[in-house]
C-alpha cells in the first residue's frame, strides 16, 4: 500500500485528531495510507520553510495562506494543472478572496487549493451597548465612523476602555490593522510588487484612523496578546475584533458561562485568510498526493467545519446548507469571507509582514507613552524607515 505524508498547522498538540477518521476513510476508498504530522503555529514558518529548503518532508501540507507566495517563489511547490483544477470544481467552486491566495501576483499558476477559511469580525456584548443607549446594533457598526461613535457612547456610559484589539507584535495585529488601511483605499504593496505602498497617503490615512482608537483601548493590552481575549471574555471590554476562534472557546466552556457574545461583520473590507493545501515539488507520489488534496478539498462543507468550530468553509456551497443559514455566527463568517481581502501572495510578503507588525506595535507603545504627541509625526517616524528598507529589498 502506498503511503504519503501530510502536515497540518495546529494551535496545540492533538488539534488535528478530529481528522483521523477522515484519513481512514480516504485509505478505504483509495488504498492510500496517510500519515499525519502536526506543526505548531507558533514556529510554523521555521518548520515549513525547511521542507522547501531541504527538499524533504511531507507530500502534502496544509499551510497558512500568507506563506504560499514565498514557497512558490522558492520553486518548492508543485503547481496544479488545468485538469486538476477542473477536478476540484474550478475557481467558481470557492470564495474568490480565498481562491486568489493560491496565485502569485500576475501569475496564472495555481499553487495552493483553499481548504480552511478565516475572517476577522466584530464581537460585542449586548448589555453594555444597551446601557450606553445603543438599540440599533446594525447601525452602531455600519461604518468605521459609527463604530467610533459607539465606542464614545460606551465610554460616556462608564466603560473606560470598551475596545479590545491586538496591539502587541504578533501576526494578528496586521490582520486587524489591514481593515482600516483597505477601508481608506490603501494597499500594502504596489501592483507590480516592486515597492511598498503602505506609506502612501491612502494607507497612511487608514493607519491614522486605526491609531485614533487609542483612547478606547486599555494600556493593559501592551502586556501580551492573550490579554486581548480575556478582557473581552470577562466583560472588561464591550467590543472585540477577532477571528472565528473566539466563539469556539465560549461554546467549549458553555457550562461555566452565562452568556455568549453577538457577532457582526466589520464595515467594509476585512482580512480573509486561512489555510491551503499544497503539494511539494519533491514528492515521489504526485498522483496520490493530488487524490488526497481532491478528497479533502471536495468534502461536504461541514467537514472539517462543525458548529462553533473556528474553521470556516472555503467552498461557495456552504452558503446553502442549513448549518450556515440557521446560525448567526456562521452567517457572519461567510458574509465576511465573501467581501474580505487577503494579503498579497508574493515572494517577500513574510518579510513585509514581520517588519510591519513590529512597527505597528512600536507605534502603539509610543502613543501610550506619550499620548499628547502629534499622531501623524509618530506614525511617519516608525513607518517611513520600514518602507525605505523594504523598498530597497523589493527593488533588488
Amino acid at each position: 500500500m502506498v503511503e504519503i505524508e501530510f502536515s497540518i498547522m495546529v494551535g496545540s498538540p492533538g488539534g488535528a485528531n478530529h481528522l483521523l477518521p477522515l484519513l481512514e476513510e480516504f485509505r478505504k476508498q483509495h488504498g492510500i495510507r496517510v500519515n499525519m504530522t502536526e506543526v505548531p503555529w507558533n514556529n510554523g514558518w521555521a518548520e515549513i520553510s525547511k521542507f522547501g529548503i531541504y527538499g524533504h518532508g511531507p507530500d502534502v501540507s496544509c499551510i497558512g495562506t500568507t506563506w504560499i507566495g514565498s514557497l512558490a517563489s522558492m520553486h518548492a511547490l508543485r503547481p496544479y494543472d488545468d485538469q486538476e483544477i477542473h477536478a476540484l470544481g474550478g475557481a467558481e467552486a470557492f470564495f474568490e478572496s480565498i481562491w486568489r491566495t493560491g496565485f502569485l501576483q500576475n501569475d496564472p499558476t495555481l499553487w495552493s487549493v483553499p481548504w480552511l477559511g478565516d475572517a476577522m469580525l466584530l464581537y460585542y456584548w449586548e448589555k453594555p451597548l444597551k446601557k450606553a443607549g445603543v438599540s440599533n446594533f446594525e447601525a452602531a457598526f455600519a461604518t468605521d465612523e459609527a463604530l467610533a461613535e459607539t465606542l464614545e457612547k460606551l465610554q460616556r456610559s462608564g466603560f473606560d476602555y470598551p475596545f479590545a484589539i491586538n496591539i502587541t507584535s504578533n501576526s494578528i495585529i496586521l490582520h486587524e490593522a489591514a481593515h482600516w488601511v483597505w477601508n481608506a483605499g490603501g494597499t500594502f504593496v504596489s501592483a507590480d510588487g516592486r515597492q511598498v505602498s503602505f506609506n502612501q497617503p491612502p494607507a497612511m490615512q487608514g493607519f491614522r484612523n486605526y491609531f485614533k482608537l487609542r483612547p478606547f483601548i486599555s494600556p493593559e493590552l501592551l502586556q501580551s496578546a492573550e490579554i486581548t481575549g480575556s478582557l473581552f471574555n470577562t466583560g472588561k471590554a464591550a467590543i472585540h475584533f477577532a477571528g472565528p476562534w473566539l466563539v469556539t472557546s465560549f461554546h467549549q466552556n458553555k457550562e461555566q458561562i452565562e452568556d455568549v457574545p453577538n457577532v457582526i461583520a466589520i464595515p467594509g473590507i476585512t482580512f480573509t485568510g486561512g489555510c491551503g493545501l499544497v503539494i511539494w515539488e519533491y514528492t515521489l507520489h504526485p498522483n496520490e498526493a493530488f487524490e488526497f488534496v481532491r478528497f479533502l478539498a471536495t468534502q461536504p462543507v461541514h467537514v472539517p467545519t462543525s458548529l462553533y468550530d473556528h474553521q470556516v468553509p472555503t467552498r461557495r456551497e456552504a452558503l446553502h446548507i442549513p448549518l450556515m443559514e440557521n446560525d448567526n455566527y456562521h452567517r457572519a463568517y461567510l458574509q465576511a469571507i465573501q467581501r474580505g481581502r487577503a494579503f498579497p501572495t508574493m515572494r517577500l510578503w513574510g518579510a513585509i509582514e514581520d517588519k510591519l507588525r513590529v512597527g505597528l506595535s512600536n507605534i502603539w507603545i509610543d502613543l501610550f507613552a506619550n499620548p499628547g504627541q502629534d499622531l501623524d509625526t509618530c506614525i511617519h517616524k516608525h513607518i517611513d524607515p520600514i518602507a525605505a528598507r523594504l523598498n530597497m529589498t523589493l527593488g533588488n
